[in-house]
């Protein structure tokens, strides 16, 4: 399983002055916070994203095997494009972010479809390899050896 946040990096976030009710945290970290955050009167730490991945787009691009679509297209790129999108595919898998692919692959669809010119990449997206292949962004992670946790952390 892949983790979203430990205890170290809540107690740090904590030390920092920020709130946790942003942050996910490992399932068993979180389980004995929660065991007893009612009788302490404290808020659950969240251990499940609460954002809407019901994106109002057509339905065969929600239907997209994104696992699939995106091996298919590592293919031609070698092994270590393909070791890397298994990779970056866990990472997306743990934060349920396969909607957003979709809803990715939508959006470059339809600019490519109405030849809308977007940028080259923006901050730390470009680490992400999945994203390139895509045509989220122009910037080969793989090439330049960018980290992936830089985007998802």
């Amino acid at each position: 399983m892949e983790v979203f946040a430990d205890t170290r990096t809540g107690m740090e976030i904590l030390y920092q002055g920020r709130s946790l009710d942003e942050v996910m945290f490992e399932s068993d970290t979180a389980n004995v916070f929660n065991a007893v955050a009612d009788e302490l009167e404290l808020h659950h730490l969240q251990t499940e994203p609460d954002w809407s991945t019901d994106f109002d787009i057509p339905e065969h691009y929600k239907a997209i095997d994104v696992r699939e679509h995106l091996e298919s297209l590592a293919r031609n790129n070698g092994p270590e494009a393909i070791k890397r999108v298994e990779m970056e595919l866990r990472l997306y898998s743990a934060r349920n972010l396969f909607p957003v692919l979709q809803l990715m692959i939508y959006i470059v669809d339809t600019m490519r479809k109405n030849n809308v010119t977007w940028g080259v990449g923006r901050g730390s997206s470009v680490a992400s390899y999945c994203l390139y292949l895509l045509g989220v962004h122009k910037v080969n992670s793989l090439k330049y050896n960018l980290d992936i946790h830089e985007f998802l952390k």
